[in-house]
């Protein structure tokens, strides 16, 4: 008789403690999946905002007669931190036309 009772106690704490890992599990996943979905929005309105950014500074730079070479050196570390964040769009062009403009030394960068 005091086996039965054991053996039932067993099962339900054991059953009981299984239904709470269990729903542990769920709520975790959806918590993570939560916070990846978040993570990708933000990741991609920051390459939106870049690629306008490095829009709008390379049609600006590239009017001038000469870029001051600090505004070189930023505009392509700023397209290659772009392309790490798997922007893959007309910029590379841009990054790559950016090589071709006249560059004024300011004596700033040493």
């Amino acid at each position: 008789m005091m086996h039965t009772i054991l053996n039932t106690i067993i099962s339900i704490a054991v059953s009981g403690a299984l239904g709470y890992c269990v729903s542990s599990i769920k709520n975790y996943k959806k918590q993570r999946d939560k916070i990846l979905d978040e993570f990708k929005q933000i990741k991609e309105n920051e390459l939106l905002d870049m690629k306008s950014d490095l829009s709008n500074k390379f049609y600006v730079y590239d009017a001038l007669p000469e870029v001051e070479d600090y505004l070189v050196i930023s505009f392509q570390e700023k397209c290659q931190r772009y392309f790490d964040l798997g922007g893959n769009t007309y910029i590379h062009q841009l990054y790559e036309k950016s090589f071709e403009w006249r560059v004024k030394q300011t004596g700033y960068l040493r």
